[in-house]
């Protein structure tokens, strides 16, 4: 009715793939998130925007001490 299991070692269990689909995933993955961080900064940082600062607080003159 059933047919028998096989039965693996713990070590025969945790044999990988050759085919590295894992590898690929987690290469690619880490690639666009690099490139993604990159463009991020470069819109953020790297523009040639003005940076618009206010101007500095006009200052009282006053006249040396005696």
């Amino acid at each position: 009715m059933h047919e028998p299991q096989e039965v693996l070692t713990p070590t025969e269990a945790r044999q990988a793939s050759p085919r590295r689909l894992n590898f690929r995933v987690l290469t690619t993955s880490l690639i666009l998130a690099v490139a993604a961080a990159a463009a991020l900064y470069w819109v953020f940082y790297a523009g040639n925007t003005p940076v618009s600062t206010p101007d500095p607080a006009p200052t009282e003159q006053t006249a040396p001490g005696p």
